[in-house]
């Protein structure tokens, strides 16, 4: 049996092992990651890593509806996430929880800190020992089924590690276990501090506003001068960081001194502009790592995307939490909240998805729509 398999074996992921986090980075910070760092590989490598990318065990039920070689390598980026929902054994099999973080302490608080995947059991390994292990399986004779797991988590954890509420816990005496990453610091309007940065990019992903976003981010070249040749634990740090000098700014720390019931934190407009541009720099650099890591070479990127995509007018590409918006705005309302047209329609299957579903916004084809439009998908049940 090898190591992967071993893993997948006695790994048992139930919350009573792991309190559950956010996701970091959103679908599209992970998928725009992934979009920058397909851009510095040659043709032969975007090939060969979609080639494995297609052994994925769970290749069948989770990348339902892609066509290219380029969509499976930006959905194999948001796969580790989207394992989170897999039903029966299989989740045990394949969802990590606390593969996503690691909590380097604000205050005094107990946590792992090791890098070395040998130095704990898997099923406690943090986003550092987690990513080395992946790129040792990739760089290894491991079966191809193997390596598009390893593949699969790689492009999410080098996401991951970027983000600044994956590298730190903030314990304090209202937070004597942690806050889980912000997850625990509750702000108006019903997010919370872990969640405003996992959507600073913005929220719809389909391919089209992924390379949008890659573009736009194009004009803004001092995101573009990073460091490749450092390693996870170094990326860690620079998101501990930033973590401890702009997530948890005097504003936040302020408001939750003490233990008293408090209201949702109301953060000011200065803190979201800041705290976007610094989310932003960090998916460029995740996405030019990633790449570094792949084999991938920066100066590719020069001979990818000189024009800018065509918008999807289908889809809001608009985040209520991003410091600026898109450089097309679209007149629609934003109808996603409402309770009539909250539901997501495949166009192409006529299939209809609720906001629960993995394939919600996420389909090649689609507009939001009412719960009668439709046929309910086999799966949420529409």
């Amino acid at each position: 049996m090898s190591p992967l398999q071993r893993i997948i074996t006695s790994l048992i992921a139930t919350l009573a092992f792991c309190p559950p986090v956010a996701h970091a980075w959103n679908a599209l910070g992970h998928k725009v990651i992934a979009e920058i760092a397909w851009q510095t590989l040659s043709p032969e490598k975007q090939s060969e890593i979609a080639d494995t990318l297609k052994r994925h065990p769970r290749y069948a039920e989770d990348f339902r509806d892609l066509e290219t070689d380029q969509e499976i390598f930006l959905h194999a980026a948001t796969w580790p996430d989207i394992a989170r929902g897999i039903r029966g054994p299989d989740r045990d099999k394949f969802d990590k929880p606390i593969w996503h973080y690691v909590n380097f302490p604000i205050g005094e608080g107990k946590t792992n800190l090791a890098t070395n995947p040998k130095d704990s059991k898997s099923i406690s390994w943090n986003v550092m020992q987690a990513t080395n292990f992946c790129e040792s399986v990739i760089n290894s004779e491991a079966p191809p089924q193997e390596k598009a797991l390893a593949y699969s988590w790689l492009l999410h954890l080098v996401g991951d590690a970027h983000q600044p509420m994956h590298s730190t816990a903030l314990f304090s005496e209202r937070f004597s276990k942690g806050d889980r990453g912000g997850n625990s610091i509750k702000l108006a309007k019903g997010q919370n501090l872990h969640s405003v940065w996992d959507n600073f990019i913005g929220r719809s992903h389909t391919l089209n506003n992924v390379r949008l976003k890659v573009f736009q981010l194009k004009s803004q070249p001092e995101f573009w001068e990073v460091d490749t040749t450092g390693n996870i634990f170094d990326w860690i740090q620079e998101s501990h960081k930033l973590a401890v000098e702009y997530a948890y700014d005097d504003a936040i720390l302020n408001a939750i001194e003490g233990t008293e019931d408090i209201p949702p934190i109301v953060l000011p407009e200065s803190y979201y502009k800041q705290a976007g541009e610094h989310a932003r720099a960090r998916v460029v650099a995740a996405g030019l790592r990633l790449g570094a890591m792949l084999g991938g070479k920066q100066e590719h990127i020069a001979k990818n995307q000189t024009t800018e995509p065509a918008y999807d007018s289908e889809v809001e590409d608009r985040s209520p939490l991003a410091a600026e918006p898109t450089s097309r705005v679209n007149a629609k309302a934003d109808i996603s909240s409402s309770p009539t047209t909250g539901y997501w329609l495949n166009t192409s299957s006529n299939v209809r998805h609720n906001p629960s579903c993995t394939n919600f916004k996420n389909t090649k084809r689609g507009r939001h729509c009412r719960p009668d439009e439709g046929k309910p998908c086999g799966i949420c049940g529409g």
